[in-house]
């Protein structure tokens, strides 16, 4: 059976979703061949992150805390950018919690600049459930940004004990005060979790069965193969790839809306029955849900894998075919149009 996602080895435009094995290739890439810095990757996915954390939950008048659980690697300096973004965006109480901060200069920056703004940053994760939230029933939205795609094995500590306070402040429920007819849905604590939630298996989701299952996820770039897992809210943030990486890694680029560095999927649960050939989430949807369907059927046939790469192709296959191809005419175009915009 092909694996999740072969394109960077084979040329074969396989999947939405990537293995870690390709998302680490796909890092390595945007460093070199684009020549993008850690410091540009990182303050981009940052930027994702807030801009995701908004959607879900602007500021508001009512009391409202933000924890960012930040670990030792590239997961967590996305976490540190992100509080400073929060800052700016108005979000008044932003705590984050670094207890094995790296002493690479970059993240010693980050640092700094988060609490140039007035972010708390702190070893200890605080209560994030107690009496006085409550009584004035305080939102407290935590980001999960401890581990990334490059994570393997358990948990360690102090990050273990960690998430399992972060899942036992997560599992109750709360009335708010906004809407009676949609107070069902609110929660106390909403978990967001950076591009992979922590403990996960990049590409085999919770296998450790932890328990584990935050209520966004944030994927960067494209999402994981463990995505498939997920089922809450799912945000995509990557408007920086170039065509020409996109096609090689076979993933499609959402029409972000204006400026924003971030567009929702839709909720498989939620939109499975809808039909609307005008949202291109739910077309981006159905996408995924095809590549996976055939990421799992084996014996696929060589003759269909060349179809989806052939950019001059007919299109008188199916609608996953037709859509690859005019992506990758879309891909052809672009890559055409920049020689003229630099003249």
């Amino acid at each position: 059976m092909m694996s999740a996602s072969q394109s960077n080895t084979s040329g074969e435009t396989t999947t939405g979703y990537l293995n870690a094995k390709d998302a680490a290739a796909l890092d390595q890439e945007l460093m070199s061949t684009p020549g993008f810095s850690l410091d540009q990757l990182m303050e981009l996915a940052g930027l994702s992150v807030a801009e995701a954390v908004y959607a879900v939950s602007p500021p508001s008048s009512n009391k409202q805390k933000v924890v960012i659980v930040c670990g030792p690697g590239n997961n967590g300096g996305d976490g540190l950018v992100a509080a400073r973004h929060l800052v700016m965006f108005g979000y008044e109480s932003v705590t984050v919690v670094y207890p094995k901060r790296s002493s690479k200069q970059h993240f010693c920056n980050l640092v700094q600049q988060c609490l140039d703004v007035g972010v708390t940053v702190q070893n200890d994760l605080p209560p994030l459930r107690s009496e006085e939230d409550e009584e004035e029933t305080t939102e407290v939205i935590v980001v999960d940004a401890i581990f990334g795609f490059s994570f393997h094995g358990e948990p360690r500590e102090p990050f273990a004990s960690m998430l399992q306070q972060m899942m036992l402040a997560s599992s109750s429920s709360f009335v708010s005060n906004k809407q009676e007819d949609d107070s069902s849905n609110d929660k106390k604590v909403t978990m967001i979790s950076v591009d992979v939630p922590s403990g996960w298996s990049v590409d085999g989701g919770d296998v450790s069965e932890s328990g584990f299952m935050p209520d966004v996820l944030v994927s960067l770039t494209a999402p994981k193969l463990s995505a498939v897992k997920f089922t809450g809210r799912h945000f995509v943030g990557g408007r920086f790839l170039p065509p020409k990486l996109a096609h090689k890694y076979g993933i499609q680029m959402p029409p972000y809306p204006g400026v924003s560095q971030v567009m929702e999927l839709p909720n498989k649960q939620t939109t499975s029955n809808e039909k609307d050939s005008d949202d291109w989430a739910l077309e981006y949807e159905s996408y995924l849900a095809s590549k996976e369907t055939e990421t799992a059927t084996p014996n696929r046939s060589s003759k269909t894998d060349a179809t989806r790469t052939n950019e001059g192709g007919d299109g008188g296959g199916n609608d996953d075919e037709e859509w690859t191809r005019q992506y990758a005419e879309h891909c052809a175009e672009q890559e055409e149009r920049l020689p003229k915009i630099l003249e």
